[in-house]
């Protein structure tokens, strides 16, 4: 929606510019100057609120699932809390560190988040479909196609550079961690069938406007679309 309104207003000016952000340009043609100060403070506020979560995030998941679980299984809660704590500064200064590097991206910060989101997402992706459509895939199947499909991206994309889109290399990575999956579980298999006990099906009913609302949402969105782009 931002992006239509944002060609509406300034047309092609502010592609080749990647370092614009189309929403900050409309806040300043639309609002008053006095206004526009208190929207720089919802976006810093937004910026931080999410870097927050992602740095509390990263440090409840070493805290407990990494040190608790693999270096010290009697950890008190004052211990995990001082681990979390030093993880959250360790990662907030690696990314402060790395922040300047973003200007250096030839595509635009977008391009390379999108780049950096297919280093995790695929092999994730590959690895919860595997296991929900396929019984025979192992745990040790997973976990090696994880680390393999996690090297095989970064080299291709960030080392090597080889001249092909990234998007394409989702496709081949997606295939690469399933086929190492296959390979491994065949000579590796699972020591025993996985099986789902003390089961409790909750009964779900369809809303009977269901189907009517998401035709009129669909119907709605296609409209404004067109309508903005013809005035």
């Amino acid at each position: 929606m931002l992006g239509v309104i944002g060609f509406y207003f300034f047309g092609d000016s502010l592609f080749e510019n990647q370092d614009i952000v189309v929403y900050l340009e409309l806040i300043k043609k639309v609002l008053p100057i006095g206004l526009v100060g208190i929207f720089a403070a919802i976006i810093m506020g937004v910026v931080l609120s999410t870097f927050n979560s992602v740095l509390n995030s990263a440090a409840t998941i070493f805290s407990i699932d990494i040190y608790k679980r693999h270096f010290e299984n009697n950890c008190s809660d004052k211990k995990l809390v001082k681990v979390g704590k030093t993880t959250s500064a360790i990662l907030a200064v690696f990314a402060i560190l790395v922040a300047p590097m973003v200007a250096n991206a030839p595509d635009g910060l977008y391009q390379l988040l999108q780049q950096l989101n297919g280093i995790f997402f695929i092999p994730i992706a590959s690895i919860m479909l595997a296991g929900f459509f396929l019984k025979k895939i192992s745990a040790l199947g997973a976990k090696v196609a994880l680390f393999i499909g996690l090297a095989f991206y970064i080299t291709v994309t960030f080392i090597l550079k080889v001249n092909i889109h990234f998007v394409h290399v989702w496709g081949i990575e997606f295939v690469l961690n399933l086929l190492v999956m296959f390979v491994i579980s065949h000579f590796y298999p699972a020591n025993k069938a996985f099986s789902q006990e003390n089961i409790q099906f909750v009964e779900m009913k369809e809303w009977k406007y269901t189907k009517p609302m998401a035709i009129a949402l669909c119907l709605i969105t296609v409209a404004i679309y067109i309508l903005l782009g013809y005035n």
